[in-house]
């Protein structure tokens, strides 16, 4: 059965180039890598009942300059 939950993921010009040809070499689509990042993220942190260590110092974030 198809899956009936989508999200919505913004990358910068560099970010997507980047993806488009990780997915072009590995002969999958854009979906299916997405799909796979979540998933391998999902299977490393199951269980982990703590924070994600997020990187989040040097990061642009929206509305900041």
């Amino acid at each position: 059965m198809p899956s009936k939950n989508r999200i919505t993921v913004n990358l910068s010009e560099d970010e997507y180039a980047a993806f488009d040809q990780l997915a072009a070499r590995s002969k999958v689509s854009k979906a299916w890598l997405g799909r796979h990042a979540i998933s391998s993220l999902i299977e490393r942190t199951d269980g982990d009942e703590q924070q994600l260590p997020l990187p989040l110092t040097g990061l642009k974030r929206r509305g900041s300059r």
